[in-house]
């Protein structure tokens, strides 16, 4: 089977981006002939049988590249001969389409901003993507997606699949990474005994950072926050940081390609997200040992239950989130949870999810062949 994988971008950090590198590997290891169609692309693709189709048209700008991208994609696949086409957003031209980063207009609402131009430009591709015809089956990594989709879109129920996302336990395995997390926690100066809170993600403003400070600043006891991620204003955050007066207690380290080690260090991950179609790094952390804070506008809190997390309102009320991380400070050291969650994860390890997805593209194939035999 030859199989396009369509992504503006291929990278190796993101949510999206990891589901890409994995599912281009998988379909490659069962023998298909995997192409990724990009408009940018790593140099080394996540298996030796992948080989990348770069599509970079002129273009002035991100939102007119976004355009300019999904009208290659277009032209490509019109001229190819795919037995399937796979995308995973950025292009309205597939034979199956995932939704894996929500939808432009619900995350402008739960952000409360209008539609800038690039929401809307995106906004009329995922309209584009989703129009009747346009598709034979669309995947959703929640229910929450899902029900976007139906809503906004007018996807039909039985046009969509949930399948939730995977974690690599082998990866985000505490026990594997003992001595270089404790190493990392010590180079920290975070083993003191105090409960070490985790805030790890890209876009400090959507996944709730500045409501995760305001919720430690109440704490009544000493502890440590790590807030790992990219952000492009995280000064701002730095100054909120020190006028609640938790400055020397927190600890902005950037980027890191290490997760796994900052999960099983800590004690408890707090994402007090304003939306999140999932959340990979909610089941990372679970996978690790390391319950987790998540809210109502998380889909991965479809997966999860009282016993590994704490889902709170999806308002992120500050006291609430508070109590949360009260109740959280001690339980790995005093309780069972890290087993807890480890039994939890492994239900949902990356081999299996996979090869859910799998066979669902080998359905859509089947039926993609089955109507081409009867015209």
């Amino acid at each position: 089977m030859k199989i396009a994988i369509v992504h503006l971008r291929h990278g190796y950090s993101g949510g999206v981006e990891l589901y890409l590198n994995k599912m281009a590997a998988y379909l490659a290891e069962r023998g298909a002939e995997v192409s990724i169609i990009c408009r940018s692309h790593e140099d080394t693709p996540p298996h030796p049988n992948v080989k990348f189709v770069r599509l970079r048209g002129f273009s002035i700008g991100k939102t007119h590249r976004l355009w300019k991208f999904a009208k290659s994609v277009e032209k490509h696949v019109q001229s190819a001969d795919y037995d399937l086409v796979y995308g995973l957003a950025h292009a309205w031209t597939h034979d199956v389409l995932r939704i894996g980063a929500g939808t432009a207009l619900h995350m402008s609402q739960a952000l409360n901003r209008p539609m800038r131009f690039k929401d809307r430009v995106n906004n009329i591709i995922e309209r584009k993507a989703m129009s009747p015809g346009a598709y034979y089956h669309v995947i959703c990594n929640s229910h929450k997606s899902a029900s976007e989709v139906q809503d906004i879109h007018g996807v039909p129920e039985d046009k969509t699949t949930v399948i939730h996302n995977f974690v690599d336990t082998k990866k985000f395995s505490a026990e594997r990474v003992a001595e270089p997390a404790l190493a990392l926690k010590q180079e920290l100066g975070v083993d003191d005994g105090k409960p070490v809170y985790l805030f790890l993600g890209t876009g400090y403003e959507r996944k709730g950072l500045k409501q995760a400070l305001e919720a430690f600043s109440k704490l009544e006891f000493p502890a440590h926050m790590l807030i790992v991620g990219r952000e492009t204003h995280d000064g701002e955050y730095k100054a909120h940081a020190k006028q609640l007066g938790v400055a020397d207690s927190c600890q902005f380290l950037g980027e890191d390609k290490r997760p796994e080690l900052f999960f099983a260090l800590a004690d408890c991950y707090v994402l007090p997200t304003l939306y999140e179609p999932f959340g990979f790094t909610v089941i990372e952390s679970i996978a690790s040992g390391t319950p987790a804070i998540l809210t109502e506008n998380s889909g991965a809190k479809e997966v999860v239950n009282e016993q590994v997390a704490t889902v709170i309102g999806g308002d992120v009320n500050i006291d609430e989130l508070t109590q949360a991380m009260i109740y959280w400070a001690d339980k790995k050291r005093t309780t069972e949870v890290s087993q807890t969650c480890r039994q939890l994860a492994l239900s949902m390890d990356v081999d299996i999810v996979l090869e859910q997805n799998y066979q669902k593209l080998l359905e859509v194939y089947e039926m993609k062949r089955a109507g081409k035999a009867s015209q």
